[in-house]
Formats: C-alpha cells, structure tokens, sequence
C-alpha cells in the first residue's frame, strides 16, 4: 500500500469516526412547513431568549458499544492493516519475502499477523530464561508486589472493572521504580526478555509496521479459583501514522512450566464479523506453554482469557 492513502481528503481518523457518532440526531430539529419559502418577515433572533433553554445531553456509551459502531463502519482488520508499510497479501509482495530483512519473525508469521490479526510465535528464548522469568513471577508474587487490575480502572468510565481478575505490576526500562504506580525494578530473567523484544523482535516488526510511541510492559498473574478476563480488546483500531495514543501491536510471552489443559488460562480468540455480523470462522484456542509468544494486532482482534484453575503467568508487551 502506498503512502498517498494517507493523504485521501475522505479518509476518517479514529477521532472523526468517533465524533460522527456522538453528532446530533437530524430526526430531533422540527420539520418546516412545506408551504413556507421562508421565515416569517417579522421573526427575529435573539440569542438571549434561547440560552436558558440549551442543554447539553452527554451520552455514556461502552468499549464495547464504540467498537461495535466503529467495526460496522469498516473491520478493525482492515484499519489496522493500513499501518504495514506494504499489502502483504499480494502475490507480487510475497515473492520478495526473503528481502524483507527479518531476525526472528518468518514470513509466514508476518503474513499471519496481516492477514488473521494474530500469531504464534515458539524458541525464541532459551529455557533457563524462560524458568528463571517464571521464578522471579512467583517471587514478586509472595512479596506482595501485585495489585489488582482493577484498581487501575476504577475512575476509567469506558471500562468495565468486574471484567478482570487478574493482578497486574509493570516494567519500565526508561525510568526507576515507582512501587506506588505499581512499577517495580526489572529482575535479570525479565531484563534478558525485555531486551530481546527491543531488540531482535522489535527491529523485525518496525520493519513492517508504522509505530510511533513508547513501549508498555506489563506482568500478570491469574490466581487459580477461576480468574478470567472476559472478551475484550486492547485498542480501538487506528491507522493515524502520527496517533501515540492507541496500542498497535500487542507481544505477550507465556511464563507456565508444565502446563496442561486442566491448568485452564487459555486464549480464545474470536472470529470477525461479516457483514451481517455472523463470524467467519471458528475460535481459535492458544494454550499459555511456556515459552509461547503471541502477537495481536491490538484494535483488531477481540480475545478472551479462560478461567484458570492453576496460577498463571504472562509478560505482556503492547507497542504503540
């Protein structure tokens, strides 16, 4: 895709889109009488007369109603792919993927990401780091360095706080701890994977796709009563190139040795709409193995966190 696209006087950004929405409804104003040409000769304005009368209506709308009305507008896919640097579904595209100058991401992988909004990568990382990530997971753990999810939502009007169980802490590689914000200092284990996503994993996907902000990295944990995340997205889908506010890609590294399918945890992703909001396909279901990387395109696939019946870790990473 060339960058003129970009440039199209029709194109609507996030912002526009949701403005549109919010806009007044034409149905509300009265009808003016047919057999009239005009306004009566002796009407006059006064600005004052009207102003007791104005009232601003404010309407609360969800996440999940806004994604609704923006994904039946245009597929969040479809946004989001306008972010890659080139269509990579074509044909002509593919034949130069050797080109495409990549250090851990295949091809296939890139490809899968463009066209399914989602990926799985495996063997990026060594085991000892892998394990070692996972012991220092459960070391924050018993020093009580997690908080609740959602404690950090609680004055977020669009988000909905009984939607999570997990425990959340974050990394910042920029700046020192803040214990009170909930970022604690990076562990070695986790300082080896972080460096790897800024490095290697990084380069490959700023090889592909627009970004143009700083890099989150959260740690979460999911007790084993039954913590669950229920269907949700991590963005609203923007192809702004100058946007910093919403994610775009979405990196999470699964930290859970000896998982097994009574363990629980699962990811499952949801199908799109058509456009007849009927999905087009089935759910798929991704497993928290050790070891395992999934890659989202962050405002274009809806996902669900099943409930855990064993503690459950994962390194999330979310690029804007």
């Amino acid at each position: 895709m060339s960058n003129s696209n970009y440039q199209q006087e029709d194109h609507l950004s996030l912002e526009d889109r949701i403005l549109r929405m919010a806009a007044t409804d034409a149905t509300d104003l009265p009808d003016f009488p047919d057999d009239k040409s005009d306004l009566p000769s002796d009407f006059e304005y006064h600005p004052e007369d009207y102003e007791q009368d104005e009232e601003e209506i404010v309407e609360e709308i969800s996440e999940s109603e806004l994604l609704k009305y923006l994904e039946h507008q245009e597929s969040g896919l479809s946004v989001a792919q306008r972010l890659f640097y080139h269509e990579l579904n074509t044909t002509e595209y593919q034949r130069n993927s050797g080109s495409w100058d990549l250090n851990c991401l295949t091809p296939e992988a890139v490809e899968e990401l463009y066209s399914k909004g989602w990926t799985e990568l495996e063997g990026q990382l060594d085991l000892d780091t892998l394990k070692g990530a996972h012991e220092e997971s459960v070391q924050l753990l018993e020093q009580g360095q997690f908080i609740p999810a959602r404690s950090f939502s609680e004055n977020d009007p669009y988000r909905d706080t009984a939607a999570r169980d997990d425990s959340i802490l974050w990394f910042d590689p920029e700046n020192q701890a803040d214990y009170e914000k909930g970022i604690v200092d990076i562990p070695p284990h986790f300082q080896k994977i972080i460096e790897f996503i800024q490095g290697p994993l990084m380069h490959d996907i700023k090889n592909m796709v627009r970004l143009n902000g700083r890099t989150e990295y959260q740690l979460a944990y999911f007790h084993p009563e039954g913590a669950r995340y229920e269907r949700h997205r991590d963005a609203l889908p923007t192809d702004d190139p100058q946007d910093t506010n919403q994610r775009r890609i979405t990196i999470v590294f699964y930290l859970n040795p000896g998982w097994v399918k009574d363990h629980g945890g699962e990811v499952k992703i949801f199908s799109r709409p058509d456009d007849h909001g009927l999905p087009e396909g089935a759910e798929r279901i991704v497993k928290p193995l050790l070891g395992r990387i999934l890659l989202l395109l962050s405002g274009a696939v809806d996902h669900e966190i099943m409930p855990c019946k064993h503690s459950r870790y994962a390194l999330t990473a979310w690029l804007r």
